[in-house]
């Protein structure tokens, strides 16, 4: 029978919280290592499920790849049980046999580590389903053959093949859950657990949400414009009732010593009412985000779950386009492994793949997976004990994600648009998170800190800004920065405004032109209209009232007006730089090159001078790492190729040719060796000169104390 719900999100909350105050830190998991996610999926009614079960044989398959972990399903993608359990129906083609606990103890017996998995979709029960705002609630399908009317938790409904059946995340669903967890970790013991797809992507108005919003909106009319007047408090509820759900999950994996490995996805690249947020963190001990065919998407990420201080897990989505049971090429994962390489990424490896409903597996899917997760491993000893090393800090706020504009994703792409440059650019650079920054000292080690249109930040952070600039720091805002604070609320200028020399007067938003070095150059979004006491470098330009021509985003230039577009000056011995808008954004939304120089213009205007000099095409990657044992300063270069944004389909690896890295010795007879290409090397007055004539896919440059060697 279903289990009912008991107290609030936030008392269940506070409840899971303290009883697990003290986090497991699963130390070995900071090692790099390999993950099979072993996807078994199998529809409700299907005969040819389970056909070919032979638990050896998929011991010895998953074994053959290598992984160090393998996420196992304990049940489908609708709930069905792949074990016998006394909370939901098992699928009938299993005929009484245990796959979940035969699979998991033959593979523990063999030394790799076993992930329980289950997933939030539900085939069972309608009538916890989502109820979307002004929509319909999802479809209910015929019942499974098997399937027992009179028995709620047996009413399997016969739900095709890629349908997602979304219960509310407020729904008995949740009791159910935590009551599956508990069921599997103390019958099997697995060393880890992962709860997948657990959100909901909109505002639900079922009967389980609906007082709690009619509270938040103060009306029984729960529309969209009723949610975005009342946003702080409705995104602070959203986030509660999800956090609140992770956290009595992972308590009961804490009771058993078994480490938290649930789906958080990508909180840079998804809206908040998802429901992935900072109040997840202290319930995870291994940050799992699933990437979707976008290496920088991969990029990125890998350097988020540094910064926020947590083991990283990167499941690559494999599979071929339009087949679901063929892994992408092998140039793809040598590709992604590079990116994780050199992004410091511990645990990598493959999902939306796995075994046929048979249990069967391509053997095609098997060796490309195992020659892909062997290239990862490649070089782990530059992994141990290694930290990142750059000098430019890139922004990434909480806050700012949770309030921004009833959920609007500028935040986002301004920060995307100015990874994507430093990338481009081969600057290396970290995300530091705004809210674990105290004071100066958390960002000395940087020449450079850019804040992309980080909106809502508290005044801590901003008196740390402050003090890190006017004792000699470099500083880039853009947009809304400090426009409102850490709580929701907004400022009446912006916090920073004295740093800057900035005076707010309006906004307006759309397309317009600024001063360019030849010409006026076309720009769009949220323009900040302000007094700036600074250096202009470039103002807004009018534009023709009556439009486009073409119907277009390329308004006809007409004269400057008051507002300037940058405009830098000298803060105490620092030095900062404001741009009005989301040029990052703009640049990330159309891939301008005017956009892109500017934007390299700028960041080199404040750099005292580029950590690493190189001469190499735009697709190639640099990350500077350092390790305390041994002592080496390690440079990671990774060829992300020309079709990065592509994968599926990228085939063919071209090489990149003649590149030359240069940077100061970090020590004074330096030992140095390349990895993955042949180099020469130089030393110049202190200076590094490394040449490398071919690089395939990845190398690290190793620089060490020549007594040291």
């Amino acid at each position: 029978m279903g289990l009912a719900a008991r107290g609030t999100p936030a008392e269940r909350g506070a409840a899971a919280r303290a009883a697990h105050a003290a986090v497991s830190p699963h130390e070995w998991l900071n090692r790099r290592q390999r993950i099979y996610w072993y996807d078994q999926y199998a529809l409700n009614d299907q005969e040819t499920a389970f056909a070919n079960y032979d638990p050896d044989r998929i011991a010895a398959e998953l074994a053959a790849t290598g992984a160090d972990i393998v996420a196992v399903y304990a049940a489908n993608q609708f709930s069905v049980a792949y074990y016998p359990s006394a909370i939901w129906p098992m699928h009938p083609n299993l005929k009484g046999r245990d796959y979940f606990g035969e699979v998991s103890s033959r593979l523990q017996a063999q030394g790799q580590k076993v992930i329980g998995y289950i997933n939030w979709l539900e085939s069972r029960h309608p009538e916890w389903y989502v109820v979307p705002m002004g929509g319909k609630p999802e479809t209910e399908y015929p019942l499974a053959s098997w399937a027992a009317p009179d028995n709620p938790d047996w009413r399997v409904q016969r739900v095709p093949g890629g349908s997602w059946r979304f219960a509310c995340i407020n729904s008995p669903r949740r009791a159910q859950v935590v009551a599956v967890a508990r069921e599997i970790i103390e019958r099997y013991h697995p060393d880890g657990f992962h709860l997948d797809m657990f959100f909901n992507s909109g505002v639900c108005v079922c009967g389980y949400c609906r007082p709690a919003l009619e509270k938040i909106c103060g009306t029984k009319e729960i529309t969209q414009e009723a949610i975005s007047a009342n946003w702080r408090e409705f995104i602070d509820w959203r986030s509660e009732c999800s956090a609140s759900l992770i956290g009595e999950v992972s308590a009961v994996l804490r009771e058993h010593g078994v480490f938290a490995a649930h789906n958080g996805q990508n909180p840079i690249w998804l809206p908040p009412i998802y429901g992935f947020d900072e109040n997840w963190l202290p319930h995870l001990d291994l940050y799992v985000s699933e990437i979707f065919f976008d290496l920088h998407a991969s990029d990125l990420t890998m350097r988020w779950h540094r910064a926020i201080g947590k083991p990283s897990c990167e499941l690559l989505t494999s599979s071929s386009p339009n087949h679901a049971h063929l892994s992408v090429p092998l140039t793809a994962w040598q590709i992604s492994a590079a990116s994780a390489k050199a992004n410091g990424c511990n645990v990598l490896g493959p999902c939306c793949v796995g075994a046929y409903p048979d249990t069967t597996s391509s053997k095609r899917l098997l060796e490309t997976v195992r020659k892909g997760l062997d290239f990862f491993m490649e070089d782990a000893d530059l992994h141990a004990d290694s930290e990142p090393a750059a000098k430019v800090a890139l922004v990434f706020s909480w806050a700012t994600r949770r309030y921004f504009r009833e959920g609007r994703m500028d935040w986002s792409q301004e920060l995307d648009g100015w990874s994507r440059v430093l990338i481009e650019e081969h600057i290396p650079f970290e995300i530091v998170v705004a809210e674990k920054v105290s004071s100066a000292e958390d960002l000395k080690a940087y020449d450079l800190l850019i804040l992309p249109n980080t909106a809502f930040v508290s005044d801590t952070f901003c008196a740390a800004v402050d003090a890190y600039a006017r004792a000699g720091g470099h500083v880039l805002a853009t947009g809304e920065m400090s426009l409102g604070d850490e709580r929701g609320f907004p400022r009446p200028d912006f916090a920073l405004a004295k740093l800057f020399g900035l005076t707010r007067k309006g906004m307006v938003e759309g397309p317009f032109a600024m001063e360019g070095p030849v010409e006026p150059e076309p720009a769009s979004g949220v323009f900040q209209q302000v007094v700036a006491s600074g250096e202009v470098l470039a103002r807004h330009i009018a534009t023709d009232p009556a439009g486009s021509v073409a119907g277009y985003m390329d308004p006809f230039p007409m004269k400057p007006t008051q507002w300037p577009v940058a405009v830098t000056k000298k803060s105490g011995k620092g030095h900062v730089l404001y741009v009005a808008f989301g040029l990052g954004r703009y640049y990330a939304l159309h891939n301008l090159t005017h956009a892109r120089d500017r934007m390299a213009d700028y960041i080199d205007q404040l750099l005292p001078q580029r950590q690493v000099i190189v001469e190499a095409p735009r697709s190639l990657e640099v990350t500077v790492w350092r390790q305390n044992t041994p002592e080496r300063t390690i440079i990671h270069l990774a060829n992300r190729t020309h079709s990065a944004h592509d994968m599926p389909r990228v085939h063919e690896i071209p090489a990149l040719r003649e590149i030359r890295v240069e940077l100061e010795s970090p020590c004074p007879a330096p030992r140095v060796t390349c990895r993955g290409a042949a180099a020469t090397v130089m030393l110049e007055k202190k200076r590094l000169i490394v040449r490398i004539d071919r690089l395939e896919v990845y190398a690290a440059v190793v620089v060490e104390p020549a007594e040291k060697a």
